[in-house]
């Protein structure tokens, strides 16, 4: 697999699958240093699901936990918790996190860019339902700027 930026090539990596693991062969390069070649193993396992059939999961290479996701942050290809990542919503303050519930329910009802309560109900919504998302927007959005103002008062 390779990747390319303004149609010159600047990563790939090989793989191969295996009855209990994946192969991965790249080249890595830390902040302009020189190339180094890597293989790394990362071995599977997998659960039965309810309904039949089974979820494959990666063993962090590191840790040794089964997760779904397994990120290239640096040199090898670990979970999240053995390179500190947080989700973006973990570092929002309480305005942003007001206002990205405001904007996720405008994005429900179809109008993400309306202002205001300008927002048309949906077709096939009930009204009832829209009724309740719109309260729902007014509610977060009040939420949002008072945590604002009470964060620009503390100033």
């Amino acid at each position: 697999m390779r990747w390319a930026s303004d149609g010159e090539e600047n990563g790939n990596i090989a793989f191969r699958i295996e009855k209990d693991r994946m192969v991965l062969i790249y080249r890595f390069q830390l902040d302009g240093g020189e190339w180094e070649n890597v293989k790394e193993m990362v071995h599977f396992d997998r659960t039965p699901c309810n309904y039949g059939g089974y979820r494959p999961w990666f063993i962090c290479p590191r840790c040794g936990r089964r997760v779904a996701i397994l990120y290239g942050a640096a040199k090898y290809f670990l979970c999240r918790h053995c390179y500190d990542l947080t989700y973006s919503s973990q570092n929002e303050g309480h305005f942003q996190r007001m206002a990205r519930r405001a904007q996720n329910i405008r994005e429900r009802l179809g109008s993400p860019d309306a202002a205001g309560l300008d927002i048309p109900r949906p077709k096939g919504m009930h009204q009832r339902t829209y009724e309740k998302l719109l309260t729902q927007v007014v509610k977060y959005e009040n939420l949002g700027w008072s945590a604002l103002a009470m964060k620009i008062g503390r100033r």
